[in-house]
């Protein structure tokens, strides 16, 4: 890589006020949406919310607003590929039953939106299969519906869940760097797209991407997060109102609100990826909004993936999913939505006494819960630099892991571990708090690929009793 290219990585890392791209990376000066369409492009949208529970409310709500988008957008239903548990609309704790809002007093973005998948069909495996294309193997699944690429087509991957370093979270499995780096090979191998451009919401999201996605395939990753911090929720705590959640994530409100603001504007249409990435690292101050890969990807424009609302001359505006407001936003911590809006809520004069004592009782029951994960986790980390003395200066303490870079041959031996624990100890997926511990099991393998060998052991050793818990929605 030239000297400019460095430069111009350096100052992406830096968050640097304008986009800097090295003129090598630069495309010509052309109408990139009128030449797809010629050669008969297609553009494929996949949506997916990877979690389920009322506590992430926010992240089907973004899914949901991205699927307006693409739809008012005129992306064909049979392009757009939905998956989202769908436990939301309906749930005993929405106040207005049938419907999803994105932002306060906002329109419901939950009609019209087709689910492919649902429920226990929202998992990892099924993912990997639909960008890969493998139409037989999920024939009886769902709609059976997969990317059915080829080497003109454009495909948009907008992914919402909790995450931590080399994983993104489903309700019941975990995905890992190495899984989606491989999907994605499988997809460049097999020429099924001419360009991917990836949206990805969580915690540390950075981290499945950085020093892991080449950055000559054509694909763009642009994630909520850098490698070691949280996203953040948004349109928290008094702004939820009778919802008692945050409504949005950050970044994706963010990119989503600019878009509504701007449907109207004739330049909308050619606006790229990297002024789109600008307008977000500027508006999502508590995160870095990253990017990674392929440079020329970021070039173009954001509708030639996403689709854009063509008006005729008698009717020169559209209106906007979401009404546009200036009102600040509450945020809130990823890991930390459920935890802060119970302490809101107990903090309040208005509770009933009843509803004061069940709050009460859940809080100290999490906390309780906290205890015994961080407990049985720390007495593992304990056990190895216990039988390793000299690993410990290597990867640091439990509670404050090092700055370790993943690679791809670390993710064996992390896998490993990690579905050690959740066979002898409690579901990883299934605990999110769990998730902010993990870090440094990757700094083990990181220092020695092998050390999953004797952890594993270790574990067994230390969850027998834990296991007998069944901890189960830890936040």
């Amino acid at each position: 890589m030239g000297v400019f290219s460095f430069v111009s990585l350096a100052l992406f890392a830096i968050g640097s006020a304008a986009i800097q791209v090295p003129y090598s990376y630069r495309k010509p000066s052309i109408d990139s949406e009128s030449a797809n369409n010629f050669f008969g492009g297609k553009k494929w949208v996949v949506l997916v919310a990877g979690s389920d529970g009322w506590n992430n409310y926010r992240h089907q709500a973004d899914i949901c607003h991205a699927y307006q988008i693409v739809r008012e957008n005129g992306i064909p239903k049979e392009n757009i590929i939905t998956m989202m548990v769908d436990d939301i609309a309906n749930n005993p704790r929405n106040p207005v039953p049938g419907t999803i809002i994105n932002q306060p007093n906002g329109t419901d973005v939950y009609k019209g939106v087709v689910i492919d998948y649902k429920g226990t069909d929202v998992n990892s495996t099924n993912f990997l299969k639909i960008i890969t294309g493998d139409k037989k193997a999920m024939q009886f699944i769902g709609t059976g519906k997969v990317i059915e690429g080829g080497p003109r087509d454009r495909i948009f991957i907008n992914f919402v869940d909790h995450g931590t370093t080399g994983i993104l979270g489903f309700p019941d499995d975990l995905l890992y760097a190495d899984e989606l780096n491989d999907a994605l090979k499988t997809m460049y191998a097999s020429a099924s797209y001419r360009m991917v451009l990836m949206y990805i919401e969580a915690c540390k999201a950075g981290s499945m991407f950085d020093g892991i996605l080449r950055d000559n395939t054509d694909v763009l990753a642009v994630t909520a997060s850098g490698p070691r911090e949280n996203s953040y929720g948004c349109y928290c705590r008094s702004q939820s109102g009778p919802y008692k959640t945050c409504l949005g994530d950050l970044f994706s409100v963010t990119w989503m609100e600019n878009w509504d603001a701007t449907v109207s504007q004739p330049s909308t249409r050619k606006r790229t990826v990297f002024h789109d990435f600008k307008e977000c690292r500027t508006n999502v101050t508590e995160s870095n909004v990253m990017v990674y890969g392929d440079f020329k990807t970021g070039h173009e424009p954001l509708s030639a993936f996403i689709g854009y609302k063509t008006h005729s001359k008698t009717h020169l505006s559209a209106e906007p999913i979401m009404d546009i407001t200036n009102e600040p936003k509450n945020t809130v911590s990823s890991r930390n939505v459920r935890e802060n809006t119970v302490q809101q809520q107990l903090a309040s004069h208005e509770l009933s006494f009843s509803e004061r004592r069940r709050l009460s009782t859940e809080s100290r029951l999490n906390n309780e819960m906290r205890l015994i994960i961080d407990t049985a986790l720390r007495t593992i980390y304990s056990k190895v630099v216990k039988a390793r003395p000299e690993i410990k200066s290597k990867v640091g303490d439990f509670y404050e892991p090092n700055h370790l870079d993943l690679s791809l041959d670390v993710f064996p031996c992390y896998r490993s571990i990690l579905n050690k624990i959740t066979e002898s100890c409690f579901s990883l997926p299934r605990n999110p708090y769990a998730l902010d511990r993990l870090t440094i099991f990757a700094n083990f393998c990181i220092v020695d690929k092998h050390i999953h060998q004797m952890v594993e052991k270790l574990v067994s050793a230390s969850c027998s009793k834990v296991q007998k818990l069944n901890l189960r929605n830890v936040y």
